[in-house]
């Protein structure tokens, strides 16, 4: 059931206080991090009680998107790539991805 209003993959320091800012800011956040892990643990702590989601896949993420898709990346800069190559199959026009991580720009347009 699409519940959250935007996602964002990566659970370092960034993304963990870019997430809590956003549900201070009333928006319902589906957090995502490679190392499954690490989303469980930060449900557990850091946001317990709030109405940050979370998911264990791409897929999960994406199936709890309100449409248009609105996904974060903050992640390592070659890893941004990797997940950009992952997330195109799933999306549609009108869907945004924002590569907020330190890749460079080339890198980024090339997979678009």
């Amino acid at each position: 059931m699409a519940q959250a209003d935007i996602a964002l993959i990566g659970l370092a320091v960034m993304g963990q206080n870019l997430i809590l800012n956003m549900n201070d800011h009333g928006l319902v956040v589906c957090a995502f991090n490679s190392i499954v892990s690490k989303v469980d643990d930060f449900l557990a702590n850091e946001v317990k009680g709030t109405k940050v989601v979370g998911a264990h896949s791409l897929e999960e993420m994406v199936s709890k998107l309100k449409k248009p898709w609105q996904i974060i990346l903050l992640v390592k800069t070659l890893l941004a790539v990797d997940f950009i190559e992952k997330l195109v199959p799933l999306l549609d026009t009108g869907d945004i991805i924002i590569n907020g991580g330190n890749s460079k720009y080339r890198d980024t347009t090339r997979q678009c």
